[in-house]
């Protein structure tokens, strides 16, 4: 997916396995967004995340921050999927996502209030284990820079990590963004970086020409976006689940 010359062939492979899935649960989740109201990751991040859990198969997923818990929801529905022994370990600073978690998906649910820097310092947070990573957090440089080299620098396992809001503006600029580029500039442990942000898919340095249009295309082709129309289908918006907004600021990669 880092490799601009396969990534779209990449991105059709895996809708192609996993789009029916896909279309099969954005009905439960267009409810979910409309009672909570608390959808703010968008469509292509969310489709990605869903597709490399399926793909990978991990076993423990660590989340930073769920809010009211709509990324939990689909990545508990790609564990679900995948076997009966997976399980997502969530931590939030608040309990917002309890209340709102699905009584279906729960049961494979680990869920942990407090600040991830005194639970590490406690023990109660252990990351040796986690073979996928997805943070979505404060939104400033001096707490990625923490997650960098607490969570990230340390983590001796082969592991999948996602972070949002990095990849936020033509640029690859973000609130946070800096820190994280730093890490993955000098870390010895980082590989395969992309982003499905329509401003630079997959790589900033080697974006693929008309990648909304051609993404969406193949979305509309497997049934997850209504067939595209005159030039509907280039813009990053189109056919939304919910939230307003495709920029999909996130940032991919491997550990170890």
């Amino acid at each position: 997916l880092s490799d601009s010359s396969t990534f779209m062939n990449t991105m059709s492979h895996l809708y192609g396995k996993y789009g029916a899935e896909i279309v099969a649960f954005r009905p439960a989740m267009k409810s979910w967004c409309e009672s909570t109201d608390s959808c703010k990751f968008t469509d292509y991040e969310v489709e990605m995340v869903y597709m490399l859990i399926r793909e990978y198969k991990p076993q423990r997923v660590f989340e930073m921050a769920p809010n009211k818990g709509y990324s939990s929801h689909w990545i508990l529905k790609a564990l679900h999927t995948n076997d009966r022994t997976s399980k997502l370990y969530s931590y939030d600073i608040h309990d917002r996502s309890v209340e709102n978690m699905s009584k279906q998906l729960k049961h494979r649910w680990e869920f942990t209030l407090g600040d991830y820097e005194e639970l590490l310092k406690s023990g109660q947070l252990d990351m040796s284990g986690f073979d996928f990573i997805f943070i979505d957090a404060l939104h400033t440089e001096e707490f990625s820079r923490g997650y960098c080299s607490k969570l990230l620098h340390p983590h001796k396992n082969r592991a999948i990590v996602a972070i949002h809001d990095i990849v936020a503006d033509k640029f690859g600029g973000g609130r946070e963004s800096s820190e994280v580029y730093k890490y993955l500039a000098f870390a010895n442990n980082t590989k395969h970086v992309f982003t499905v942000s329509r401003f630079a898919m997959p790589t900033l340095l080697d974006p693929v020409l008309n990648a909304v249009e051609q993404l969406n295309k193949i979305r509309a082709t497997n049934k997850i976006v209504a067939p595209c129309k005159d030039d509907n289908c280039k813009n990053a918006l189109y056919d939304p689940l919910y939230f307003q907004n495709n920029d999909a600021p996130t940032l991919f990669f491997q550990v170890n």
